[in-house]
Parts: C-alpha cells; sequence; structure tokens
C-alpha cells in the first residue's frame, strides 16, 4: 500500500496490523507499566533524594535522547525491521540486569539502555507506518498505537504494585523482561520490510529526486520546520510527568507506596483509554490542528488544577482527582505530534528526518524531569507543575497561529507538498 489517498480497502484492522502494531505496543506498554510504579520506591530503597531519584527518568529520557540520530541512520541503512526488533530484545536483558543489580549506579545504566532500545522501536515503527499508510489512515494508525500504548502503561502500575508488595521489589523487572521477548515473536512474524527499494514516490505518483544532506538541512532550517520542532519540544515537556514526575510527587510529597501507585494509575487508565482512539478519528476526518489545539489547551488547565493542589497543599484526595483530570487530558494529545511529525517528514529523507525530528523530542522528554525537579527542589512543587502548563499553553498557541493543516490533501501534492518549499 503507498501513501496516498487513492481508494482502498482500510487496513486498520487487519490480522497484520492487529498483531504487529496494536497487540505489542500493548505489551511493551505494560511491561512499561508494571515497572512504573516501582520505581519511585525502589529508589528511595537506597536513601535518596528526590533530586537523585529523578536521574532513574532523567537517564532513562537521556538514552532514548542518545540514539536518536544513529536510529535514523540504522533505519536507512539496514532498514526498519531489523531495528525495530532489536528494540525489545535490548529492553529484555536491560530489564533482568536490573532486576540483579545490587547498586544504584547499575540501576542508572539499565535505565539508559532501556532508553535507547525504546527509541530504536518507538522510531522504526512510526517510520514503518508513515511508509505505508495512507495519509487520511495515518492519524488513526498512530494515535490508535499510542492508545495501546497508553492503556499498558496506565493499567500496568496495578500488576507491578502487586507483584512487588506480594512477592519482591525487584519480580516486576523480571516480567517486564519476559514480556519483552514474547512481544518480539508476531513483530518477527508480521512486520515486513518498509524502505522503498524504488524512488519515493509523491502521492500524485510522481517520483521525488533523492534528498541530499543538504537538502534535508535546508527542509529542517525553514521557518515552518524550525516552528514545528520548538513545538514538538515543548508539547513533550508538558507532558514529562506522566509515569515519571507525577509517581515521584506522590512518593514524596504524600508518602504512598507501588500499590496504592498502581491503583490510581488504574483509576486514570480506565477514564482515559478510549480517549486516543477518538482523538485519531478526528484528526483523519477533520485536520490535525483542530485536535491538537483544544487538546493542549485542556491539558494545560489540568495542570494547573495540579499546581494549585501543590500550591494550597490539598489532601490526597485531591491530588488524586487532579492526577487522573491531567491523564485524561494528556490522553488527548498522545500520538497527535507523532501524527503530525509523520506528515510533515519528507518521503525521501524519512530516517535522516526521523532522527533529527526524534532528537528534538527525546530533548524535551530529558528536559522535562530534569527541570521539574529543579524547579521543586528550589522553588515549590506548585512552581514546577505551573511550569509544566504555561508549556502546554505555548503549544496550542504556536500551532494555531504559525503551522499549516496537515491532515487533509485537497491537491495532488502530499507528501512531496514540502519539497516545493525549499
Amino acid at each position: 500500500m503507498t501513501g496516498n489517498d487513492s481508494p482502498a480497502p482500510s487496513r486498520l484492522l487487519t490480522k497484520e496490523l492487529v498483531l504487529s502494531l496494536y497487540v505489542p505496543a500493548l505489551v511493551i506498554s505494560l511491561g512499561i507499566g508494571i515497572i512504573t510504579p516501582v520505581l519511585p520506591t525502589y529508589a528511595r530503597s537506597f536513601g535518596i533524594s528526590f533530586g537523585e531519584a529523578s536521574l532513574l527518568f532523567v537517564i532513562y529520557q537521556l538514552g532514548a535522547l542518545a540514539f536518536t540520530f544513529p536510529t535514523g541512520f540504522l533505519m536507512d541503512r539496514i532498514g526498519r525491521r531489523p531495528v525495530l526488533l532489536a528494540g525489545p530484545l535490548i529492553t529484555a536483558l536491560a530489564s533482568f540486569l536490573m532486576a540483579a543489580a545490587r547498586s544504584y549506579p547499575e540501576i542508572l545504566i539499565c535505565r539508559f539502555v532501556s532508553g535507547a532500545a525504546n527509541e530504536l522501536w518507538m522510531q522504526s515503527r512510526l517510520a514503518v507506518i508513515t511508509d505505508s499508510a495512507a495519509t487520511n489512515e495515518r492519524g488513526r494508525q498512530i494515535t490508535w498505537m499510542v492508545g495501546m500504548q497508553r492503556a499498558g502503561t496506565m493499567l500496568g502500575p496495578a500488576v507491578g504494585g502487586f507483584l512487588a508488595d506480594a512477592w519482591d521489589i525487584r519480580i516486576p523487572f523480571i516480567i517486564h523482561g519476559i514480556l519483552m521477548l514474547a512481544v518480539v515473536i508476531p513483530s518477527f512474524i508480521f512486520v515486513r520490510e518498509t524502505v522503498a527499494t524504488r524512488p519515493a514516490q509523491a502521492e500524485d505518483g510522481s517520483t521525488l529526486q533523492p534528498f541530499t544532506t543538504r537538502d534535508l538541512i535546508k527542509y529542517i532550517l525553514t521557518a515552518e520546520m524550525l516552528a514545528f520542532f520548538v513545538v514538538q519540544f515543548l508539547a513533550t515537556v508538558c507532558r514529562g510527568g506522566e509515569g515519571s514526575t507525577f509517581n515521584l510527587y506522590a512518593v514524596y510529597e504524600y508518602g504512598i507506596g507501588p500499590q496504592t501507585l498502581g491503583l490510581i494509575s488504574v483509576l486514570a487508565g480506565v477514564a482515559a483509554l478510549p480517549i486516543p482512539f477518538i482523538t485519531g478519528y478526528f484528526m483523519d476526518r477533520y485536520g490535525r490542528k483542530k485536535v491538537i489545539v483544544p487538546s493542549f489547551t485542556l491539558l494545560a488547565s489540568a495542570l494547573l488544577f495540579m499546581a494549585v493542589t501543590a500550591f494550597t497543599k490539598m489532601p490526597l484526595l485531591a491530588y488524586v482527582v487532579a492526577y487522573i483530570a491531567a491523564q485524561v487530558t494528556q490522553s488527548t494529545t498522545n500520538g497527535t505530534m507523532q501524527v503530525l511529525g509523520s506528515d510533515m517528514s519528507p518521503a525521501a529523507a524519512r530516517g535522516g528526518f526521523f532522527g533529527v525530528w526524534r532528537t528534538v523530542s527525546q530533548g524535551g522528554a530529558l528536559f522535562a524531569p530534569a527541570i521539574f525537579a529543579v524547579i521543586a527542589e528550589h522553588s515549590s512543587f506548585g512552581a514546577a507543575f505551573l511550569f509544566l502548563s504555561i508549556s502546554s499553553v505555548l503549544v496550542a498557541i504556536i500551532v494555531s497561529t504559525v503551522l499549516r493543516e496537515t491532515g487533509r490533501v485537497n491537491s495532488p501534492q502530499a507528501e512531496g507538498a514540502a519539497l516545493t518549499q525549499i
């Protein structure tokens, strides 16, 4: 299937797509969710401060950041499929080693490797979708994949919290490793290589000229692309509380354990579960901006509410309500920037573009927990949440005023349209 909008049977729910995209996304995120509530308690068991514990999440994002550009390079050189299969295998190894770790530095090394491995899977999976999905189905494929990830990430903590309380705090890491090994099987069977074996095609069927490195740099340095990268960075920053800073805040401010964290995550997960599946439909039908702008506006409001609960030292129940509100509104944004970035990627230089784009995204993911910890330790938790809220507001403003709509193709330009701007 080519990346065009010509009439073709929908591939949204084929057996191959379900088993190679949606199921692996669910299982991988379930494994991540299982260890999420354990990490803050695991870190605290070493007698370290909030700032030092934040390194667990900073180092994970640092690993992902370090492998963003190399992943894009590898995808163009050896193909999408080998990179995609390597991600879960390396994650499994890191998780098993983490379960056997005896010092905090060992755990940080394992987290770095896990972050790098997750970037291998995520970037290659996005590239496969962008290579093969029609523009009018891309929004749903990406947001549905993210929706499955969201389900696993939000529902997994209940399992992880139970395992840690019932047996041992290291057991969730072993389960995580086993899940990563299992997920490789359907991916190995159903994922096919999507690197073009012929010159890249625009959606009108014309041949696109290969991009040189200079062409890619010129494209990236256009005003619109620079604005997009700023938006991507801020969007990742304002979502930085998911699964990391929020949980650390709850542990250090309210003193709750992994089982309680898991139960709270389940409540939020159930409320937020259907949202990405709805946003994908609206992105494909009505355009990207009509989803992105209100989504980040709602997220900013929820983060502001979280800041108020922190400033006023409200009880745990208020935090739970604010947390659920933040996770639900976060779900409206999940996958939206991936869809927008996939739309804007030039078909003739997709790997290189993905490497740069994901570097910006992971830079934001690395920056988010680090700046949150700095603001929290030197000012207050309320100020840290307020910073995230302001970042979300800026995303909505820039997308609404600067970026063009990429989701609807009204002329035979499609993937090649961006090339005319160079």
